[in-house]
């Protein structure tokens, strides 16, 4: 998942070692005037602290370039919640802050919520006076059993280290503008042998970006474990032994990775997965710029998909974007809808998965589509309810798939298959990257420009949660589409807290079996075998009251018309032409 355009955005012109691709100046221009000044630097350091062995705490200290703020205005800010997740929260006591004239006295002010999160900023009591430097820093967040999963952005204890985003623990400068920001890790008070790891670099690393790449990328400190074990254009790490070979994990992410970037004509760029184990019986994953983090469960029981092709669809998160300005719930569907698809069409490409396993892949969406309870929500509706609903989370993820997949058919169809949805990715890419941006209505010209006004207004009824039928040549000639009835799985509670009851729908199967919000769940049967096998019961066992109660349950809704697609046996794999 992304965290809106604004945060894919700020990650555009990273290249690799960190540095800035910037357009626009020629040799000759250079020869004949010294190149100008590069934006004001912003110094972070990140002091580690550890009680014996283990790291215990992450202190943060920034200078901040004569930010020039009059009494009164905002100076730091930073979110108390982010899609559901708290962060540091820090209170304006827990901030260190001086300039050339001395301390300066904080004012915290909570703004409005808005759908992604909850965000705080500090205003100072005068004008500042030259540089500034703010200190501040946190232990990890406190998680159990209990915990709700959600999207991976708090830090944590994983082993004898600390792994998270920054975004948990960063109070920022309010503005937006671009600095060069230098990090530096201090380790006089970590054990010998710590490593310090960013989304950008391992080590100290100088780039050119918003302050808020700071946050929107993650973060791991301590005997940090990698593959390979050298730094270099991919960089795959933990802290706790994964349960499954992690050097045949990180070369099967590499080898998709550079496939990918080879597509999306990125060859050359740095790429860094962060792995940690969660409490609880239940995973994910989570992109910021240049990596992403994914979690995994303490068993299998709440797995959703195979942890490969979680890993390419946040692979796939690194490309393809909107970055017109709209709020992110209305740009969702092609954020989450490319992702979808480039992590099955890509890995087919590259071999990484077969022909039964891709059917399996889409099949799995296209059910998941249909049996969403939020199928026919716009975009804006279920946007609203993106962080409070999980079903509502998923919207995008199917909708843009199915979209995608369609207008796939239809492009290679109008042009007698020399067009394809590949092309229009691809241009969508290379204009942003020359600097043009490319929202909505971009997006809309170029749909008129291929396919004329019908492709406008398919586009318009997906929007407003209109149902997509796939046409039956929508993956032709491998596969053909038939129409099926799918009883849609409804777990009853809330499937991101897989240790409590929580959220218990009250005309639900479980509510009807007797389950109660606030019991505690010792063992229930594996999503993955429900979602699996629609015959199958739940078989759930909770604590309540020093008691322990077994249920039994149905976890399935009425029937509901789907499309699923079919292998034509008669058509040779080589001749499928995805």
């Amino acid at each position: 998942m992304k965290v809106g355009n604004k945060l894919t955005g700020l990650i555009v012109g990273i290249t690799t070692g960190g540095a800035l691709l910037l357009s626009g100046c020629s040799e000759k221009a250079e020869q004949e005037q010294a190149a100008p000044a590069g934006p004001p630097p912003l110094a972070v350091t990140l002091a580690p602290h550890a009680t014996g062995q283990t790291i215990d705490r992450l202190d943060v200290t920034m200078k901040l370039p004569a930010p020039d703020v009059r009494a009164g205005g905002k100076l730091l800010r930073m979110p108390t919640t982010i899609v559901s997740t708290p962060t540091a929260r820090y209170g304006s006591n827990d901030l260190s802050v001086s300039d050339d004239k001395g301390p300066l006295v904080l004012t915290e002010v909570d703004e409005n919520p808005t759908p992604t999160g909850v965000y705080r900023h500090w205003t100072v009591d005068r004008d500042t006076v030259g540089d500034v430097t703010v200190k501040f820093g946190t232990a990890p967040r406190y998680v159990d059993a209990s915990t709700r999963n959600g999207p991976l952005f708090d830090l944590r204890q994983q082993g004898d280290g600390l792994m998270g985003a920054g975004v948990y623990f960063y109070a920022l400068p309010a503005t937006e503008t671009p600095y060069t920001l230098k990090m530096h890790w201090d380790m006089s008070d970590a054990p010998e042998g710590t490593r310090g790891i960013w989304s950008l670099g391992e080590g100290d690393q100088t780039t050119v970006a918003p302050a808020e790449v700071l946050a929107f990328s993650y973060y791991a400190v301590g005997p940090v474990k990698s593959e390979p074990q050298t730094q270099g254009d991919f960089g795959f790490y933990w802290l706790s032994e994964p349960p499954f070979d992690a050097k045949k994990t990180a070369d099967d992410i590499h080898a998709l990775y550079s496939y990918m970037a080879n597509f999306f004509g990125d060859v050359g760029s740095t790429y860094r997965v962060f792995l940690r184990l969660n409490p609880y019986p239940a995973g994910g994953g989570s992109g910021l710029a240049k990596s992403f983090m994914f979690g995994v469960g303490d068993s299998s029981q709440g797995s959703v998909e195979s942890p490969a092709m979680l890993l390419a669809h946040e692979t796939a998160h690194n490309w393809p974007r909107l970055n017109g300005g709209e709020p992110h719930a209305l740009t969702a569907w092609y954020t989450e809808g490319t992702a979808e698809y480039y992590s099955s069409m890509l890995s087919l490409r590259a071999g990484v998965i077969d022909l039964d396993k891709f059917l399996e892949v889409i099949n799995g969406r296209a059910r998941d589509y249909y049996t969403n309870a939020h199928l026919n929500l716009t975009n804006e509706e279920a946007g609203q309810i993106f962080w409070t609903d999980s079903r509502a989370q998923r919207v995008p993820y199917g909708r843009g798939f199915m979209y995608f997949t369609g207008l796939n058919a239809d492009l290679k169809r109008a042009s007698g298959g020399k067009r394809s949805l590949d092309d229009l990715v691809i241009e969508v890419r290379n204009r942003q990257e020359a600097g043009e941006s490319i929202g909505l209505t971009e997006w809309k010209e170029i749909l008129k420009r291929e396919l004329g006004q019908p492709a406008v207004d398919t586009f318009d009824a997906m929007v407003a949660g209109q149902t997509i039928v796939p046409a039956a040549d929508s993956l032709a000639p491998c596969f053909t589409v038939e129409q099926v009835s799918e009883k849609p799985f409804v777990l009853g509670y809330d499937r991101m807290s897989l240790k409590l009851v929580t959220g218990l729908e009250p005309d639900s199967e479980a509510a009807k079996a007797g389950l109660q919000n606030g019991d505690k769940i010792l063992s229930f049967t594996a999503l993955d075998d429900l979602r699996k096998d629609p015959a199958k019961m739940m078989e759930v066992t909770v604590e309540r009251g020093g008691q322990q109660l077994s249920f039994s349950y149905s976890p399935r809704g009425a029937a509901t018309d789907a499309w699923v697609w079919q292998r034509n046996d008669s058509v040779p794999a080589d001749s499928c032409g995805l």
